[in-house]
């Protein structure tokens, strides 16, 4: 029997419409996927569920009767439990102060009784198998423990509906498949469980039936042991995903574009050397702590190397000098679009022209001429947006995501680093993303694209490097690898190693 249904929401932004209509049940006990392209209505949908928006037509119905929440502390009361993706959380407070924030225990005379607080809080951190003291600051608690203690806050109201929004982001696989048993400890105790998630690996993996939102509409809902990801992907894109662009065989190479010998960065990068060729795609895998963002932002110049020489086309670079890395031809899409890859006060076009103004040393940007280049920029990465004077904030994850990319590719790089290209993207624009790397690398440019993705890597990658404890533990044939062997080079302890 259907336990949370959605009817009739609608909602708009001005004249823009998030939500038009969307309606499905959430049957009682089960995990539920809802899944769809950044910008199909899964955040509002969310907020409205939380009480941090209202519809401006529609119902939330439980158990068959009207669920009005003005506020997430009604909808807390009312048993719907949010573990938001932003990970929002008083640092400065203890792990039991987070968990009852809003909703402290106090004796009879209107007192704070820590004494209960800590004492339910280890409860239920020893229910969810969380190693942490509920003494701790949140400070000092690790990114997956934050996840729990989150679950932990809406445990201890009692919550019937446990809603996840892209709860495994900065999870390595380990934490993922913890906060997964969690989950299914959870379902079994007779909790809905609502997952949002960009990672349909994950989705067939934990979800009972997934509902695909496009545009703000409701496509349609799939039993997950008849559904297949293709099916899925469909349903959120609506059209067949992009062909994907064939790598026959490497453009001609007169020898390696950029050459890394003896990279020392401490502590992370310990004597790393490799050569990427002209149109070639290397991809560089490690698990988490392995060194992967930290060899690139060296390379670049991000951070100053203790040791070692780069070279593009035979030229050296100097340590520590982005300016000379780029005027060589090197090029480097970060991990972190939001805090390193975009000015977020700007205009699309101020973004897209600033590297190019900044190799040529101009001292101010002709807008005309920025705003033609602009519009072809996006125009061939097929990138969606209000207008040219929109500022990234108003536009897709994935969308943004391609702006970053662009804004390089409009100097010309010889070398492009990328450093999680597709993180917290949509499938559509990660094909997308995937095709434009395949075309530049046709085009005869040198990729060399850190990922914790390892379909993503064996899917793109001529080549696999293989990182472990800031060193190269072994290099693949990217034709010839599969997901067994580069996990034994990136997980396995060195010989004689602790």
């Amino acid at each position: 029997m259907p336990g949370l249904e959605f009817r009739d929401l609608h909602k708009s932004f001005g004249a823009v419409r998030a939500l038009g209509g969307v309606s499905f049940a959430v049957r009682e006990g089960e995990t539920h996927a809802c899944v769809g392209e950044n910008g199909a209505g899964k955040s509002t949908l969310l907020k409205i569920l939380a009480g941090i928006l209202r519809p401006d037509r529609g119902e939330i119905v439980w158990h068959g009767e009207s669920l009005r929440v003005g506020s997430p502390r009604e909808a807390l009361a009312a048993g719907i439990g949010m573990v938001y993706q932003e990970r929002l959380f008083f640092p400065n407070l203890s792990v039991a102060a987070n968990i009852f924030a809003g909703h402290e225990i106090v004796d009879r005379v209107g007192r704070l009784d820590e004494r209960a607080m800590r004492t339910r809080a280890a409860a239920l951190l020893d229910q969810l198998h969380v190693p942490v003291s509920p003494d701790l600051r949140m400070e000092h608690v690790s990114p997956a423990h934050i996840q729990l203690v989150q679950v932990a806050r809406a445990l201890a109201f009692d919550c019937h509906v446990l809603v996840l929004d892209e709860p495994t982001d900065a999870l390595t696989d380990a934490e993922a498949a913890h906060l997964f048993d969690v989950l299914a400890r959870l379902k079994a105790r007779g909790v809905t469980i609502l997952f949002v998630s960009h990672r349909l690996p994950e989705v067939f993996r934990l979800c009972d039936r997934i509902t695909v939102l496009r545009d703000g509409q409701y496509v349609a809902t799939f039993d997950r042991p008849d559904a297949t990801v293709d099916q899925v992907v469909r349903a959120m894109v609506g059209r067949e995903p992009p062909d994907r662009i064939p790598r026959d065989r490497l453009a001609a190479a007169a020898g390696p574009a950029i050459s890394v010998r003896g990279l020392v960065r401490r502590p992370r990068v310990g004597g790393v050397s490799f050569d990427v060729m002209a149109g070639e795609i290397v991809g560089l895998f490690g698990l988490v702590g392995s060194g992967r963002t930290e060899l690139l932002e060296a390379m670049f110049g991000l951070a100053r190397r203790d040791a070692g020489s780069i070279s593009v086309h035979g030229q050296p670079i100097p340590p520590g000098a982005p300016a000379a890395a780029i005027r060589a031809g090197v090029a480097l899409v970060p991990e972190e679009r939001q805090r390193q890859g975009l000015f977020r006060n700007l205009s699309l076009v101020d973004n897209l022209a600033l590297p190019r103004a900044a190799l040529v040393l101009r001292r101010s940007i002709h807008e005309r001429e920025e705003g033609d280049r602009a519009a072809a920029q996006m125009a061939a990465l097929s990138i969606k947006a209000p207008s040219l004077d929109a500022t990234p904030d108003r536009l897709s994850g994935g969308n943004q995501q391609k702006v970053v990319v662009a804004k390089w590719l409009g100097i010309a790089p010889r070398v492009l680093l990328l450093d999680e290209p597709t993180k917290g993207v949509d499938v559509g624009a990660k094909y997308e993303i995937h095709n434009i790397i395949r075309r530049e690398a046709a085009r005869g440019m040198a990729c060399l694209m850190a990922s914790s993705d390892l379909p993503e890597v064996l899917a793109l990658a001529d080549r696999i490097l293989v990182m472990r404890d800031g060193r190269l533990r072994g290099e693949l044939a990217g034709r010839d690898a599969d997901e067994a062997q580069v996990m034994r080079l990136a997980a396995a302890r060195p010989e004689g190693g602790c």
